[in-house]
């Protein structure tokens, strides 16, 4: 059974819940891993990871569930992360997400993450 995240549910991410890895060959921005937790009404929680560097016209952009050519529509989350790139993080399969949950996710994850960060500055670009 799916449980859909909407304005019932509540998530959480720590900053020590962050992974980097190398640049991306193609955008230059390091490759940043973010789990959370999303809780439902119920108490209920799952598991969930979001990542940049899925979409390349915007790879500073978090996506938490990219899924190709049903970009809008709720799928199961984790699907189109690589292992690599999920690492040994666990992902629920049962959560589907909205994409007004994955908006909201992705935004805390920018705010967490941004892109100065993702390219490796020291300090952003306009405190210099």
């Amino acid at each position: 059974m799916a449980a859909t995240a909407n304005s019932s549910y509540s998530f959480s991410i720590n900053s020590e819940d962050v992974t980097v890895l190398p640049p991306h060959p193609k955008s230059g921005l390091a490759v940043v891993t973010v789990s959370g937790v999303c809780t439902n009404a119920d108490g209920v929680s799952f598991d969930f990871v979001a990542t940049n560097n899925l979409d390349q016209r915007y790879p500073e952009r978090f996506k938490v569930n990219w899924n190709g050519s049903k970009a809008r529509m709720p799928e199961v989350v984790g699907f189109g992360i690589a292992d690599e790139v999920r690492g040994s993080r666990s992902v629920s399969e049962g959560l589907y997400f909205t994409r007004g949950a994955r908006i909201a996710i992705a935004k805390k994850c920018i705010a967490i993450f941004p892109r100065w960060k993702q390219a490796g500055m020291e300090v952003p670009p306009e405190a210099e």
